[in-house]
């Protein structure tokens, strides 16, 4: 649990910063580009060393490692789009429902057994989403115009491809920690190979924008990237510590994680960031305490 909850408050801290990077004008693709690599120089001083090399190269790990990568600086990109497309809400809903799709893994791969208690307390986790996330007014985009409400738009893909990218991130990372990642050396060598195969592609597209004069370089990227990089890493390297413990199956802990992080930082809303909420993102709050409850004790069972 101890790992468990510091890889919720470290995904709470990023989600906090994402609206500080707003209102200092910060730059998301550069900040996010910059964060895979601050990922990186983290890693490898955890280690001492970069183990990228023609070992880690042959490792049977690596390869994941790569789609890691690709999903990462992919999935933030959707991410992106489809908030601008499809509205904020439709986005961050897809983003967490994905939870449903490791779950389903976990009964069907690794035959985790799901109680009643804990089926019904992914239910509420669901419904959570769901509410928390639901806006009275009409979405809009960037220059605030609402969005075109069309049901067969090829746009409402987006928020289907993140919610199946999101789920399979989560899945993959259960099945290689099971899999491949033995020892703490092997589980830092794979982070930091997934990051850099982020900011690998990252820069290349960085590149590109410098090259084409569509976006200009200034400090303040850089140092959001490095805020936003150092507890990146360690969130996941905890996420892999949280799914590596016998306490809680990862049918239990990955839900835990995503609703957990939703409900702090919906806190940190109300009380920090003086946000208004409907009466029916406080009973997503309030169902958000049950389902963690649910899931963990229905775990026990």
């Amino acid at each position: 649990m101890f790992y468990l909850l510091l890889s919720i408050l470290l995904n709470t801290y990023i989600g906090i910063a994402f609206v500080y990077f707003k209102k200092y004008k910060v730059d998301i693709f550069q900040a996010i580009v910059f964060n895979y690599s601050a990922c990186v120089i983290t890693g490898s001083l955890v280690i001492s060393q970069f183990p990228i090399n023609s070992a880690t190269i042959h490792g049977a790990w690596f390869p994941w490692a790569i789609a890691m990568g690709a999903l990462f600086i992919s999935l933030f990109n959707i991410i992106a789009f489809s908030s601008v497309k499809v509205g904020v809400t439709i986005t961050q809903t897809s983003n967490k429902l994905s939870l449903a799709i490791p779950v389903l893994f976990a009964w069907l791969y690794y035959h985790e057994q799901i109680s009643l208690l804990k089926l019904i307390g992914i239910l509420f986790a669901i419904l959570s989403v769901l509410f928390i996330t639901s806006k009275k007014n009409t979405p809009t985009i960037g220059n605030g115009l609402p969005t075109r409400n069309s049901t067969f738009s090829w746009e409402i893909l987006l928020p289907i491809t993140l919610f199946i990218g999101s789920g399979i991130l989560d899945t993959m990372t259960k099945y290689v920690q099971c899999t491949f990642l033995v020892t703490d050396k092997i589980s830092n060598d794979y982070l930091i190979s997934g990051f850099f195969v982020a900011a690998f592609i990252g820069s290349l597209v960085l590149a590109y924008f410098y090259l084409t004069k569509k976006k200009t370089f200034h400090i303040r990227h850089l140092i959001a990237g490095i805020l936003l990089g150092i507890p990146n890493y360690f969130s996941i390297y905890y996420l892999i510590k949280a799914l590596k413990s016998p306490e809680l199956s990862s049918s239990a802990t990955i839900p835990i994680n995503n609703i957990a992080v939703l409900f702090v930082v919906s806190l940190f809303g109300i009380f920090i960031f003086r946000e208004k909420l409907s009466t029916r993102n406080y009973w997503g709050l309030v169902l958000s305490l049950i389902a963690i409850t649910l899931i963990f004790f229905g775990d026990k069972l």
